[in-house]
């Protein structure tokens, strides 16, 4: 979606400024010396925003920059992806949950789907001992990646593009760690099933999946996509039925059932997940435990992550995720948190 600068982007640092697309509208304020409050105004009242203001250290021209080439009614959500510290949080607590940081010195760590690089850029200043390679299919997220890496500078993160949605590129080599952040979840079947065993057959032996921010396939609320309830029980006739009745987005009513699970509406389940990667060999893969900070099984790193509120209550839910992991292999929480080591 093409946007026009309303006020020239050429203005001094600490000026307002102003940019209209053909959605929305976004203005930056300064709040103090290379800081901004930016906000988005839909111009259609049906239009479904996610965030409508934020701050940010991003300077107006890559601002701007974003507005133009991503979805101008997400350019908050964006912004605060990359500056926010709730990505930074979940990926701190699980890399860290399962290996110490020495375990990533001198290493190779391939984030997965990394869009324009906010999972990336997080990973690179966590791991500054780590190469990190952020492997993008869509051409405009990866110049946008650049783009945003050449403000924020991350010596070592670099960006690549994939030849094709079956495909990685040529002489990527091997890789330690492979991290899927909000992933795998936007695969269709199809993919799910090719591109999982392809992206295994790139990591070392003892190398491991990080998966995180996908929801729970099976989780009574559907939170990603729709807002709705029950229907990740209801088969996919009935489900598309519903959703392009009472989904959150009204533009996102109309789309086709492939367009809501390019979207994530599906989900996965820790079975499914490394069912893919060894294309059914599940003794080639082991779900890990986190051993650091204390913990002691993945029900306990759930409930470590969790808010002070209705404690006890949390903790008969976190043991009753310990037994559902000791008996079918998942925590049934909102979202999928796992790590999976490849053994052979």
């Amino acid at each position: 979606m093409s946007a026009s600068v309303t006020t020239a982007s050429e203005l001094p640092a600490i000026a307002p400024y102003r940019v209209e697309a053909s959605v929305a509208v976004l203005e930056g304020v300064p709040l103090d010396p290379g800081r901004w409050r930016v906000s988005v105004t839909p111009k259609s009242r049906d239009s479904y925003i996610p965030m409508k203001t934020c701050e940010t250290t991003f300077p107006p021209d890559l601002v701007e920059f974003l507005f133009e080439h991503v979805n101008p009614l997400w350019i908050c959500e964006v912004l605060t992806r990359h500056e926010g510290t709730a990505l930074a949080s979940v990926l701190e607590r699980q890399i860290f949950s399962y290996f110490p940081p020495s375990a990533f010195v001198g290493r190779r760590l391939l984030d997965f789907g990394c869009g324009n690089g906010a999972s990336t850029f997080a990973l690179a200043t966590l791991l500054p001992h780590t190469e990190i390679v952020g492997l993008e299919l869509n051409e405009s997220r990866v110049f946008e990646a650049k783009r945003i890496a050449a403000v924020r500078g991350c010596p070592n993160a670099r960006f690549e593009q994939s030849p094709s949605g079956g495909a990685l590129p040529p002489g990527i080599g091997t890789f330690d760690f492979v991290m899927l952040s909000a992933v795998f979840e936007h695969l269709l079947p199809q993919e799910r099933r090719t591109l999982m065993p392809l992206l295994w057959s790139h990591i070392k032996n003892g190398g491991c999946v990080f998966v995180n921010q996908t929801p729970h396939r099976y989780f009574p609320y559907e939170h990603h996509s729709t807002e709705l309830w029950f229907i990740n029980y209801l088969p996919d006739w009935l489900t598309h039925r519903i959703v392009r009745r009472w989904g959150r987005d009204k533009a996102a009513r109309a789309w086709t059932w492939e367009e809501h699970l390019r979207g994530g509406i599906r989900g996965a389940t820790e079975r499914e997940i490394c069912c893919r990667l060894t294309s059914g060999d599940l003794a080639a893969a082991r779900i890990r435990q986190p051993t650091q900070n204390g913990l002691i099984d993945r029900a306990a790193c759930w409930l470590s992550a969790t808010g002070p509120r209705h404690r006890a209550l949390k903790r008969v839910l976190a043991e009753g995720f310990r037994v559902c992991d000791r008996l079918f292999g998942t925590i049934p929480s909102i979202n999928i948190d796992v790590v999976i080591e490849k053994i052979h």
